[in-house]
């Protein structure tokens, strides 16, 4: 049915409205979570201070807690507890327009970052920084505010600003997002006229090799080049990065000598079906890269899976090696509660410690990444000592210093396992 136009508007109005005021509502929960992270750090420095002997261990053991009590990434609860200690220690004029809803908690998070280059003995530079730029955040998106802000930073202090840039050469980072359906996306942190350039270069060739194509027109068999110019820019990235090669413009798949843990059901490797296979930690992959994957694997490992998924067995079974690679297929990851770390990065960890009478069995390994394993050794302060305990399963129980549990299950491998009546295991 027609909605009349003035009612059209009115209720378009009014949802704004709505959404407004619980955008205001969101900002002021998330103050308040931000105020127990900040007593949270507090509760920390009034047992050890910064430099204090066991200073590390201590906040290693409060991330985690974070990390595990709010199902948060490592890095998400060490940026949530820092933010939230910056706020309430040094922006209170951003801490108040926080807790009234005026600014949200992505505003919240540009304004901390660009007050960090201010130093904290500066009050008054603190305190113009935030009287130009907590009012623009709360009338601005935050791509503005950053922008802004650090603008205002440079303005106030300039001398620390530019000593910033300059460290941050030495903070050059690459970092890899999972993105879903079998995408991810590959971060490169560095100097801008580094970045820029080689993004401008990528940008060139691919402008040269469409218009090549264009002017070449289709080839023999009447294909032509249908990319545009974002792929043929990854597709150039890409074969300099995996090949080494500059020249050429072939697929690079068949080139790539993975170092990663891929799974394919056995009907799908042989082309019977095509489910999609799993690169292991990280999510479905097609099965046709898999199997391009497949053709230039130097060893295998056959899986076995019960009813729900679970890894029972591999087609060997010897000590040592046989039983790290049986972990990493049934781990994946480390196995600390929300952590991604793959599992062939990671340190095989006598749950109930060997040194104290721990067997070297199945039921008592687990993969830990470097950073969870050092929260449970036995030499650490019992204040920040967690412990693992794994049950039926391989279901790791973590102990926080708190007694509090968390537990990780072994995620199943469910798209392999055979859905038909009477069909008990699949393998992989």
């Amino acid at each position: 049915m027609s909605i009349p136009l003035d009612r059209y508007l009115r209720r378009g109005a009014e949802i704004m409205e709505e959404c407004a005021a619980l955008d205001r509502e969101i900002a002021r929960l998330e103050a308040r979570k931000a105020a127990r992270l900040a007593e949270r750090v507090e509760l920390l420095l009034g047992v050890v201070r910064p430099g204090e002997t066991g200073f590390d261990q201590a906040e290693r053991s409060m991330i985690c807690e974070v990390s595990a009590g709010l199902r948060v990434t490592q890095f998400a609860a060490a940026k949530a507890l820092a933010n939230a200690h910056t706020l309430h220690d040094r922006l209170p004029a951003a801490r108040a327009a926080f807790e009234v809803g005026e600014i949200s908690s992505s505003h919240v998070d540009v304004i901390v970052a660009a007050a960090r280059d201010i130093p904290v003995a500066d009050v008054s530079a603190i305190a113009a920084f935030e009287a130009q730029v907590v009012p623009y955040a709360a009338a601005e998106t935050r791509a503005r505010t950053k922008a802004f802000a650090e603008c205002v930073v440079a303005a106030v202090a300039p001398a620390p600003v530019a000593e910033r840039h300059r460290r941050a050469q030495d903070e050059r980072t690459v970092s890899v997002t999972d993105e879903g359906a079998g995408m991810s996306a590959l971060h490169l942190t560095g100097p801008s006229v580094l970045v820029h350039a080689a993004f401008d270069l990528a940008t060139q060739e691919g402008r040269a090799i469409l218009t090549a194509a264009k002017q070449a027109g289709p080839d023999e068999s009447g294909a032509s080049d249908e990319r545009r110019l974002d792929q043929v820019r990854f597709d150039r990235i890409m074969l300099r990065l995996l090949t080494g090669r500059v020249d050429g413009d072939a697929d690079v798949v068949a080139a790539i000598r993975p170092i990663v843990q891929v799974t394919i059901s056995a009907s799908a490797l042989l082309g019977f079906d095509e489910r999609m296979a799993e690169l292991d930690g990280h999510g479905p992959l097609d099965p046709a890269t898999a199997r391009l994957f497949a053709a230039s694997a130097s060893s295998w490992e056959r899986l076995f899976l019960d009813e729900r998924g679970m890894v029972t067995r591999t087609s060997s079974y010897q000590p040592t090696e046989s039983m790290r690679r049986f972990l990493r297929a049934r781990d994946r990851t480390c196995r600390f509660p929300g952590c991604r770390q793959p599992a062939r990065r990671c340190q095989i960890d006598h749950n109930h410690d060997h040194a104290r009478g721990g067997p070297t069995e199945i039921g008592n390994l687990a993969c830990f990444c470097e950073r969870h394993h050092a929260i449970k050794h036995p030499d650490l302060d019992p204040r920040w000592r967690w412990t693992a305990r794994q049950g039926p399963g391989g279901v790791i129980t973590w102990i926080s210093p708190a007694g509090v549990e968390y537990t990780d299950t072994p995620p199943p491998r469910v798209m392999f396992v055979d859905s038909r009546p009477g069909s008990g295991r699949a393998a992989a």
